[in-house]
Parts: C-alpha cells; structure tokens; sequence
C-alpha cells in the first residue's frame, strides 16, 4: 500500500493534496451549529474552523465583508469534499481497517518521538477520532478517485516533448547532501542548546569513525522528510537552506562531513554526496517531472469537472450565518466559526 501518512497530516496542516480532491482538512462528523446540507448531510461549523482561520491569517486585515468572502470559498470546498465523500462511502474497500491504522501509523512516523506527534495535535486543535476520520476520508476519496480514472490520466509521450520545447529547463549549481538535524526550540535555555550540540557532536564523532549516515539519519534526525530518506536531500541550490548552512556546504568537498552548523532550526550534520553545474537540463532529467505536472494538472481539470457533476445531481442547501460571528471572525475569534446559529 502506497504511504498517505504525509497527506492524512497535510490534510489536518490545511495543505494542499497534490493530484487529489485538492482540499486541506477533511474531518468527519462535526459538531454546533449547521452551516450547510448536502444530501440531507449536515455539514457542521466545526468542519470549517481550521481551514477559516488558516485563511484568515493570510490577509493583513480583516473585514466582515472579507470573512464573509472567505467564508463563502471555504464552505464550497467543504461540499465539494462532502459530495466526493459520500460517492466515496458507497465502495466496498477491502481491509479498511487495516488500512486506516497503517495510515495513522504513518502519520505518526513522520514524527521523531510520540510526545512531538502529540504536541503537534494539540497545537493544532486536533484529536486522535479527527484524525482517524481524516484518514478514513482520505483513503475512500483515494479509491473512489483511482477507480474512477481521475487520478494519474494518461499523457502521451508527444504532448510530454511538445511541453519541453517550449519551456526553457535551466538549473542552478546544486549539492546533493545527506542531514542530520536536531531541532531546537526557539525559546530554549543556553543549557538545552548546549546539550544538544553535545548530542550533535558527539552523532558527528562517530560518522566520522565510519558509522552509516543514512543509519544514524534514521535513528536521530528530526527532519521528518530526510529522515525518511535516510538523510537524503536530493539536490539542493543555494538559499533552499538558511544561510549558515549553504556557507558550510557549500564549501564542502564530494564525501567530506561539515563541523555541526547551527542554525535557527536547530544543529545539523552535513555531508557533501554529489555537486552539480549549472546548464540546461537534458529532457531525460526532465521527462517525470513534466509528466507528473500535466497528470497532476489534467487530474485536477477531470476532478472539478466530476465533482461539477455531483453537484448537479445533488441537494445542496446553504443555511445563513449570523454577521456577529463573522465580524469575530474577523477580528481573530478562534472559536467564531462555532458561535454562528444556522436557520433551518
């Protein structure tokens, strides 16, 4: 089974699923007030508070009329979820538990210790049933979007080079690099940070001595997308990392371990794997990616147009909200989507 652990949590984080319904949060029964009915399903306030505020931070200033407008996007992303859901429901998927439980156990391994992934729910305002019903969710839409044929659609191999043609595929000198990161919280004491530079030290001492760097990645690296790689990066240009550290990689010699960089992220253990020139890309280099863009982008052309469809055969009822919990909302009330009293 392909690991969606990353995209329960992108979900809960609000992030985008690349090639999927394209939507952030997809929790399940919600709770207070009704703002919406698709198909005589509620759709609950709470279902909308995460994504709301997440929005509502993007604008320097508020409004009742912006939180009004972003209300209104929000809500329609919510339905278009709910109808993609309960289309969803109706498939008989095979070992749906099992499932479910591998998706929260790879969630949780993008976490170094058990007491982070914690932090992180509680952080975010987020239960261990929210996401449970993320993962349920994300794994019926996921099936019903492959059995559908609206996920990977098929490119041909003329329209891949025709694309190629007309870009311009340059690149940037680039490292190719193995990390370590220990994180550091920014509000930790002179004590801490010396023991974890310590720690750091003491990981680069035995690297150095011949141990695995991939291994040691593995067992010590916070850096939840490295570590999953063993420490591997890919290819990285300069300004990708903060400044600190490109000065020392970038300085370092093919298999050669950088002294522990510090940074605001924390301590990290470098090592130089593979260097890269600049020039042009040859379209062998090229080929997936592109490929990967117009199926992610013809994938989201079929999904609108599908879920258009659901829509039209749907019943959907819009309940009004009261303009007070909108201006709370406006004004950074984290609990204002709550407050709102649906008209039945």
């Amino acid at each position: 089974m392909i690991k969606r652990g990353a995209v329960v949590l992108a979900c809960l984080v609000l992030m985008v699923l690349a090639g999927r319904s394209g939507a952030g949060i997809m929790l399940g029964e919600g709770t207070g007030s009704i703002v919406a009915k698709v198909n005589g399903q509620p759709v609950f306030a709470s279902q909308m508070e995460a994504e709301l505020r997440q929005q509502m931070r993007k604008h320097k200033k508020s409004s009742v009329a912006l939180a009004d407008r972003v209300r209104k996007k929000v809500l329609e992303k919510v339905i278009d979820r709910e109808l993609l859901y309960q289309a969803a429901r109706k498939l008989d998927i095979p070992d749906l538990e099992k499932k479910i439980e591998e998706e929260l156990q790879s969630t949780r391994d993008r976490f170094s210790t058990e007491e982070r992934f914690q932090h992180y729910l509680e952080s975010n305002e987020l239960t261990q049933e929210q996401l449970r019903s993320a993962a349920r969710r994300v794994i019926f839409i996921d099936e019903y979007l492959q059995r559908n044929h609206l996920l990977k659609p098929v490119v041909a191999e003329e329209e891949i080079r025709k694309f190629y043609s007309k870009k311009t595929f340059k690149r940037e000198d680039a490292l190719r690099l193995k990390h370590i990161l220990l994180s550091v919280h920014e509000n930790a004491n002179p004590e801490t940070r010396k023991e974890i530079r310590h720690k750091a030290e003491g990981i680069r001492r035995v690297i150095i001595q011949g141990a695995d760097f991939s291994v040691l990645a593995k067992q010590f690296s916070d850096s939840a997308e490295a570590k999953e790689a063993g420490g591997d990066l890919g290819f990285i240009k300069k300004g990708y990392m903060p400044a600190a550290f490109d000065k020392v990689a970038f300085s370092l010699q093919e298999g050669e371990i950088s002294e522990v960089i510090e940074t605001r992220f924390g301590f990290h253990i470098v090592k130089l794997v593979a260097k890269r020139s600049a020039g042009m890309i040859p379209y062998e280099e090229v080929r997936d990616f592109i490929e990967r863009y117009l199926q992610n982008q013809r994938s989201r052309q079929l999904i609108a147009a599908h879920i258009e469809e659901l829509r039209a055969q749907a019943s959907i009822e819009i309940l009004p909200v009261r303009k007070r919990s909108l201006a709370r909302r406006a004004s950074g009330g984290v609990n204002a989507v709550s407050d709102e009293k649906a008209t039945k």
